[in-house]
């Protein structure tokens, strides 16, 4: 598991320096911040963020207006606004962009906390992307799962399984678990079909934390789980298509 990774975009190093302050005390990762557009497209080329803060007045020729254009048309990542401009023509300018929120100056860590925890849920809920599940969200290939601080970021590929507790769902890691509120059925419409596999009413596990498996259970990390007779032939069939 691993916090929400943020990239603040601020042309103003004190304000940016609070920013950074203020989300790191609530258990965010940060990432060095940009002063600018060309210095911010630098930053997403080697890392990629869950979600980015923007001021629309940037240095250099070119506005967070203009960045948040492009972030809307080559990466699927949220983004928020950070503004002291509220006129209408700003607004309307940045709502073009589809923001995932939009932030008035000046703030407090919880006017920040609010926005980045609605923008997710946003950004999630977006029609042509994937959608929220009660009390996680599942966004590019990862879940982020609400805890009482923040949002946690557990990437797909970590679950080794989830498994069933009445209208909850423990999302069992190497490190850990989460609960979310969730049904399988929910769930099983977003995660990847091929990779994780029904094998008992209480129990989907990912194929490729498999160690061994036999007629009547299945081993990952010295955990035997119960193989049900109702999704045998399911797990072998899809069992058999991994290579």
């Amino acid at each position: 598991m691993h916090p929400c990774k943020i990239l603040i975009v601020e042309d103003e190093s004190l304000v940016a320096m609070d920013m950074i302050d203020m989300l790191t005390r609530q258990g965010y990762e940060m990432m060095p911040y940009a002063m600018g557009y060309t210095e911010a497209i630098s930053l997403l080329e080697k890392e990629t963020p869950d979600i980015i803060l923007i001021d629309i007045n940037l240095s250099g020729h070119k506005t967070g207006i203009q960045l948040a254009h492009l972030i809307a048309e080559q990466y699927q990542i949220p983004f928020i606004f950070t503004t002291s401009h509220s006129d209408r023509q700003t607004v309307t300018e940045a709502a073009a962009t589809m923001p995932s929120g939009y932030l008035l100056k000046p703030f407090n860590g919880e006017d920040l906390f609010t926005s980045i925890e609605v923008a997710l849920a946003n950004f999630a809920n977006r029609a042509c992307l994937p959608v929220a599940i009660s009390s996680g969200l599942l966004i590019n290939e990862s879940i982020f799962v609400k805890t009482e601080k923040n949002f946690i970021k557990v990437k797909v590929d970590e679950i080794l399984w989830l498994e069933a507790d009445h209208n909850y769902l423990n999302i069992i890691l190497d490190n850990g678990k989460h609960m979310i509120r969730s049904s399988f059925q929910e769930i099983m419409q977003r995660l990847p079909k091929e990779q994780f596999i029904q094998i008992h009413k209480s129990y989907i596990i990912n194929s490729k934390c498999i160690d061994s498996f036999s007629h009547t259970e299945v081993v990952i990390q010295q955990k035997t789980l119960p193989l049900s007779r109702n999704y045998k032939d399911n797990f072998i069939a899809k069992i058999n298509r991994v290579h």
